[in-house]
């Protein structure tokens, strides 16, 4: 009896190597993965003739059209602001803010945006826009 049973385990195939493969292959696209942190809000940028991707590393708040306000995927309001400024900066160690206003956004939000990211110490601002597309024939 002892005979037939290590016949049938013979003929298994021992999956452990393979599993092991598998789960290295998942932890290693895992770790390699990159997110990109995306606003909830819909904007529509501004669009001019130079224009270049921003990093994704730097900090960035989205402004609608309505004046909504969202940093880096939290919303905020013009009260809490500064606060939020304060703590993003302090967890992303960047000092450059990426305002991406909608293009009928109105004016006096971005300019209080920027005054906030000055108070709070933030160095530099950038403004996103789209790339303007050549019309053809022009």
């Amino acid at each position: 009896m002892a005979k037939k049973k290590s016949k049938l385990e013979e003929l298994g195939i021992d999956m452990t190597p393979m599993i092991d493969c598998v789960f290295q292959l998942l932890i290693f696209f895992m770790v390699t993965t990159v997110f990109a942190v995306q606003s909830g809000l819909k904007v529509d940028l501004p669009q001019a003739s130079t224009s270049d991707a921003p990093p994704e590393k730097d900090l960035s708040i989205t402004i609608s059209e309505k004046g909504e306000m969202d940093l880096n995927g939290t919303m905020v309001t013009m009260d809490d602001l500064e606060d939020q400024l304060r703590i993003q900066k302090d967890i992303f160690g960047s000092k450059v803010l990426i305002i991406k206003a909608d293009a009928k956004a109105m004016h006096g939000i971005v300019v209080d945006v920027m005054d906030a990211a000055k108070i709070v110490g933030i160095d530099q601002l950038a403004i996103a826009t789209d790339k303007e597309e050549k019309k053809p024939g022009s």
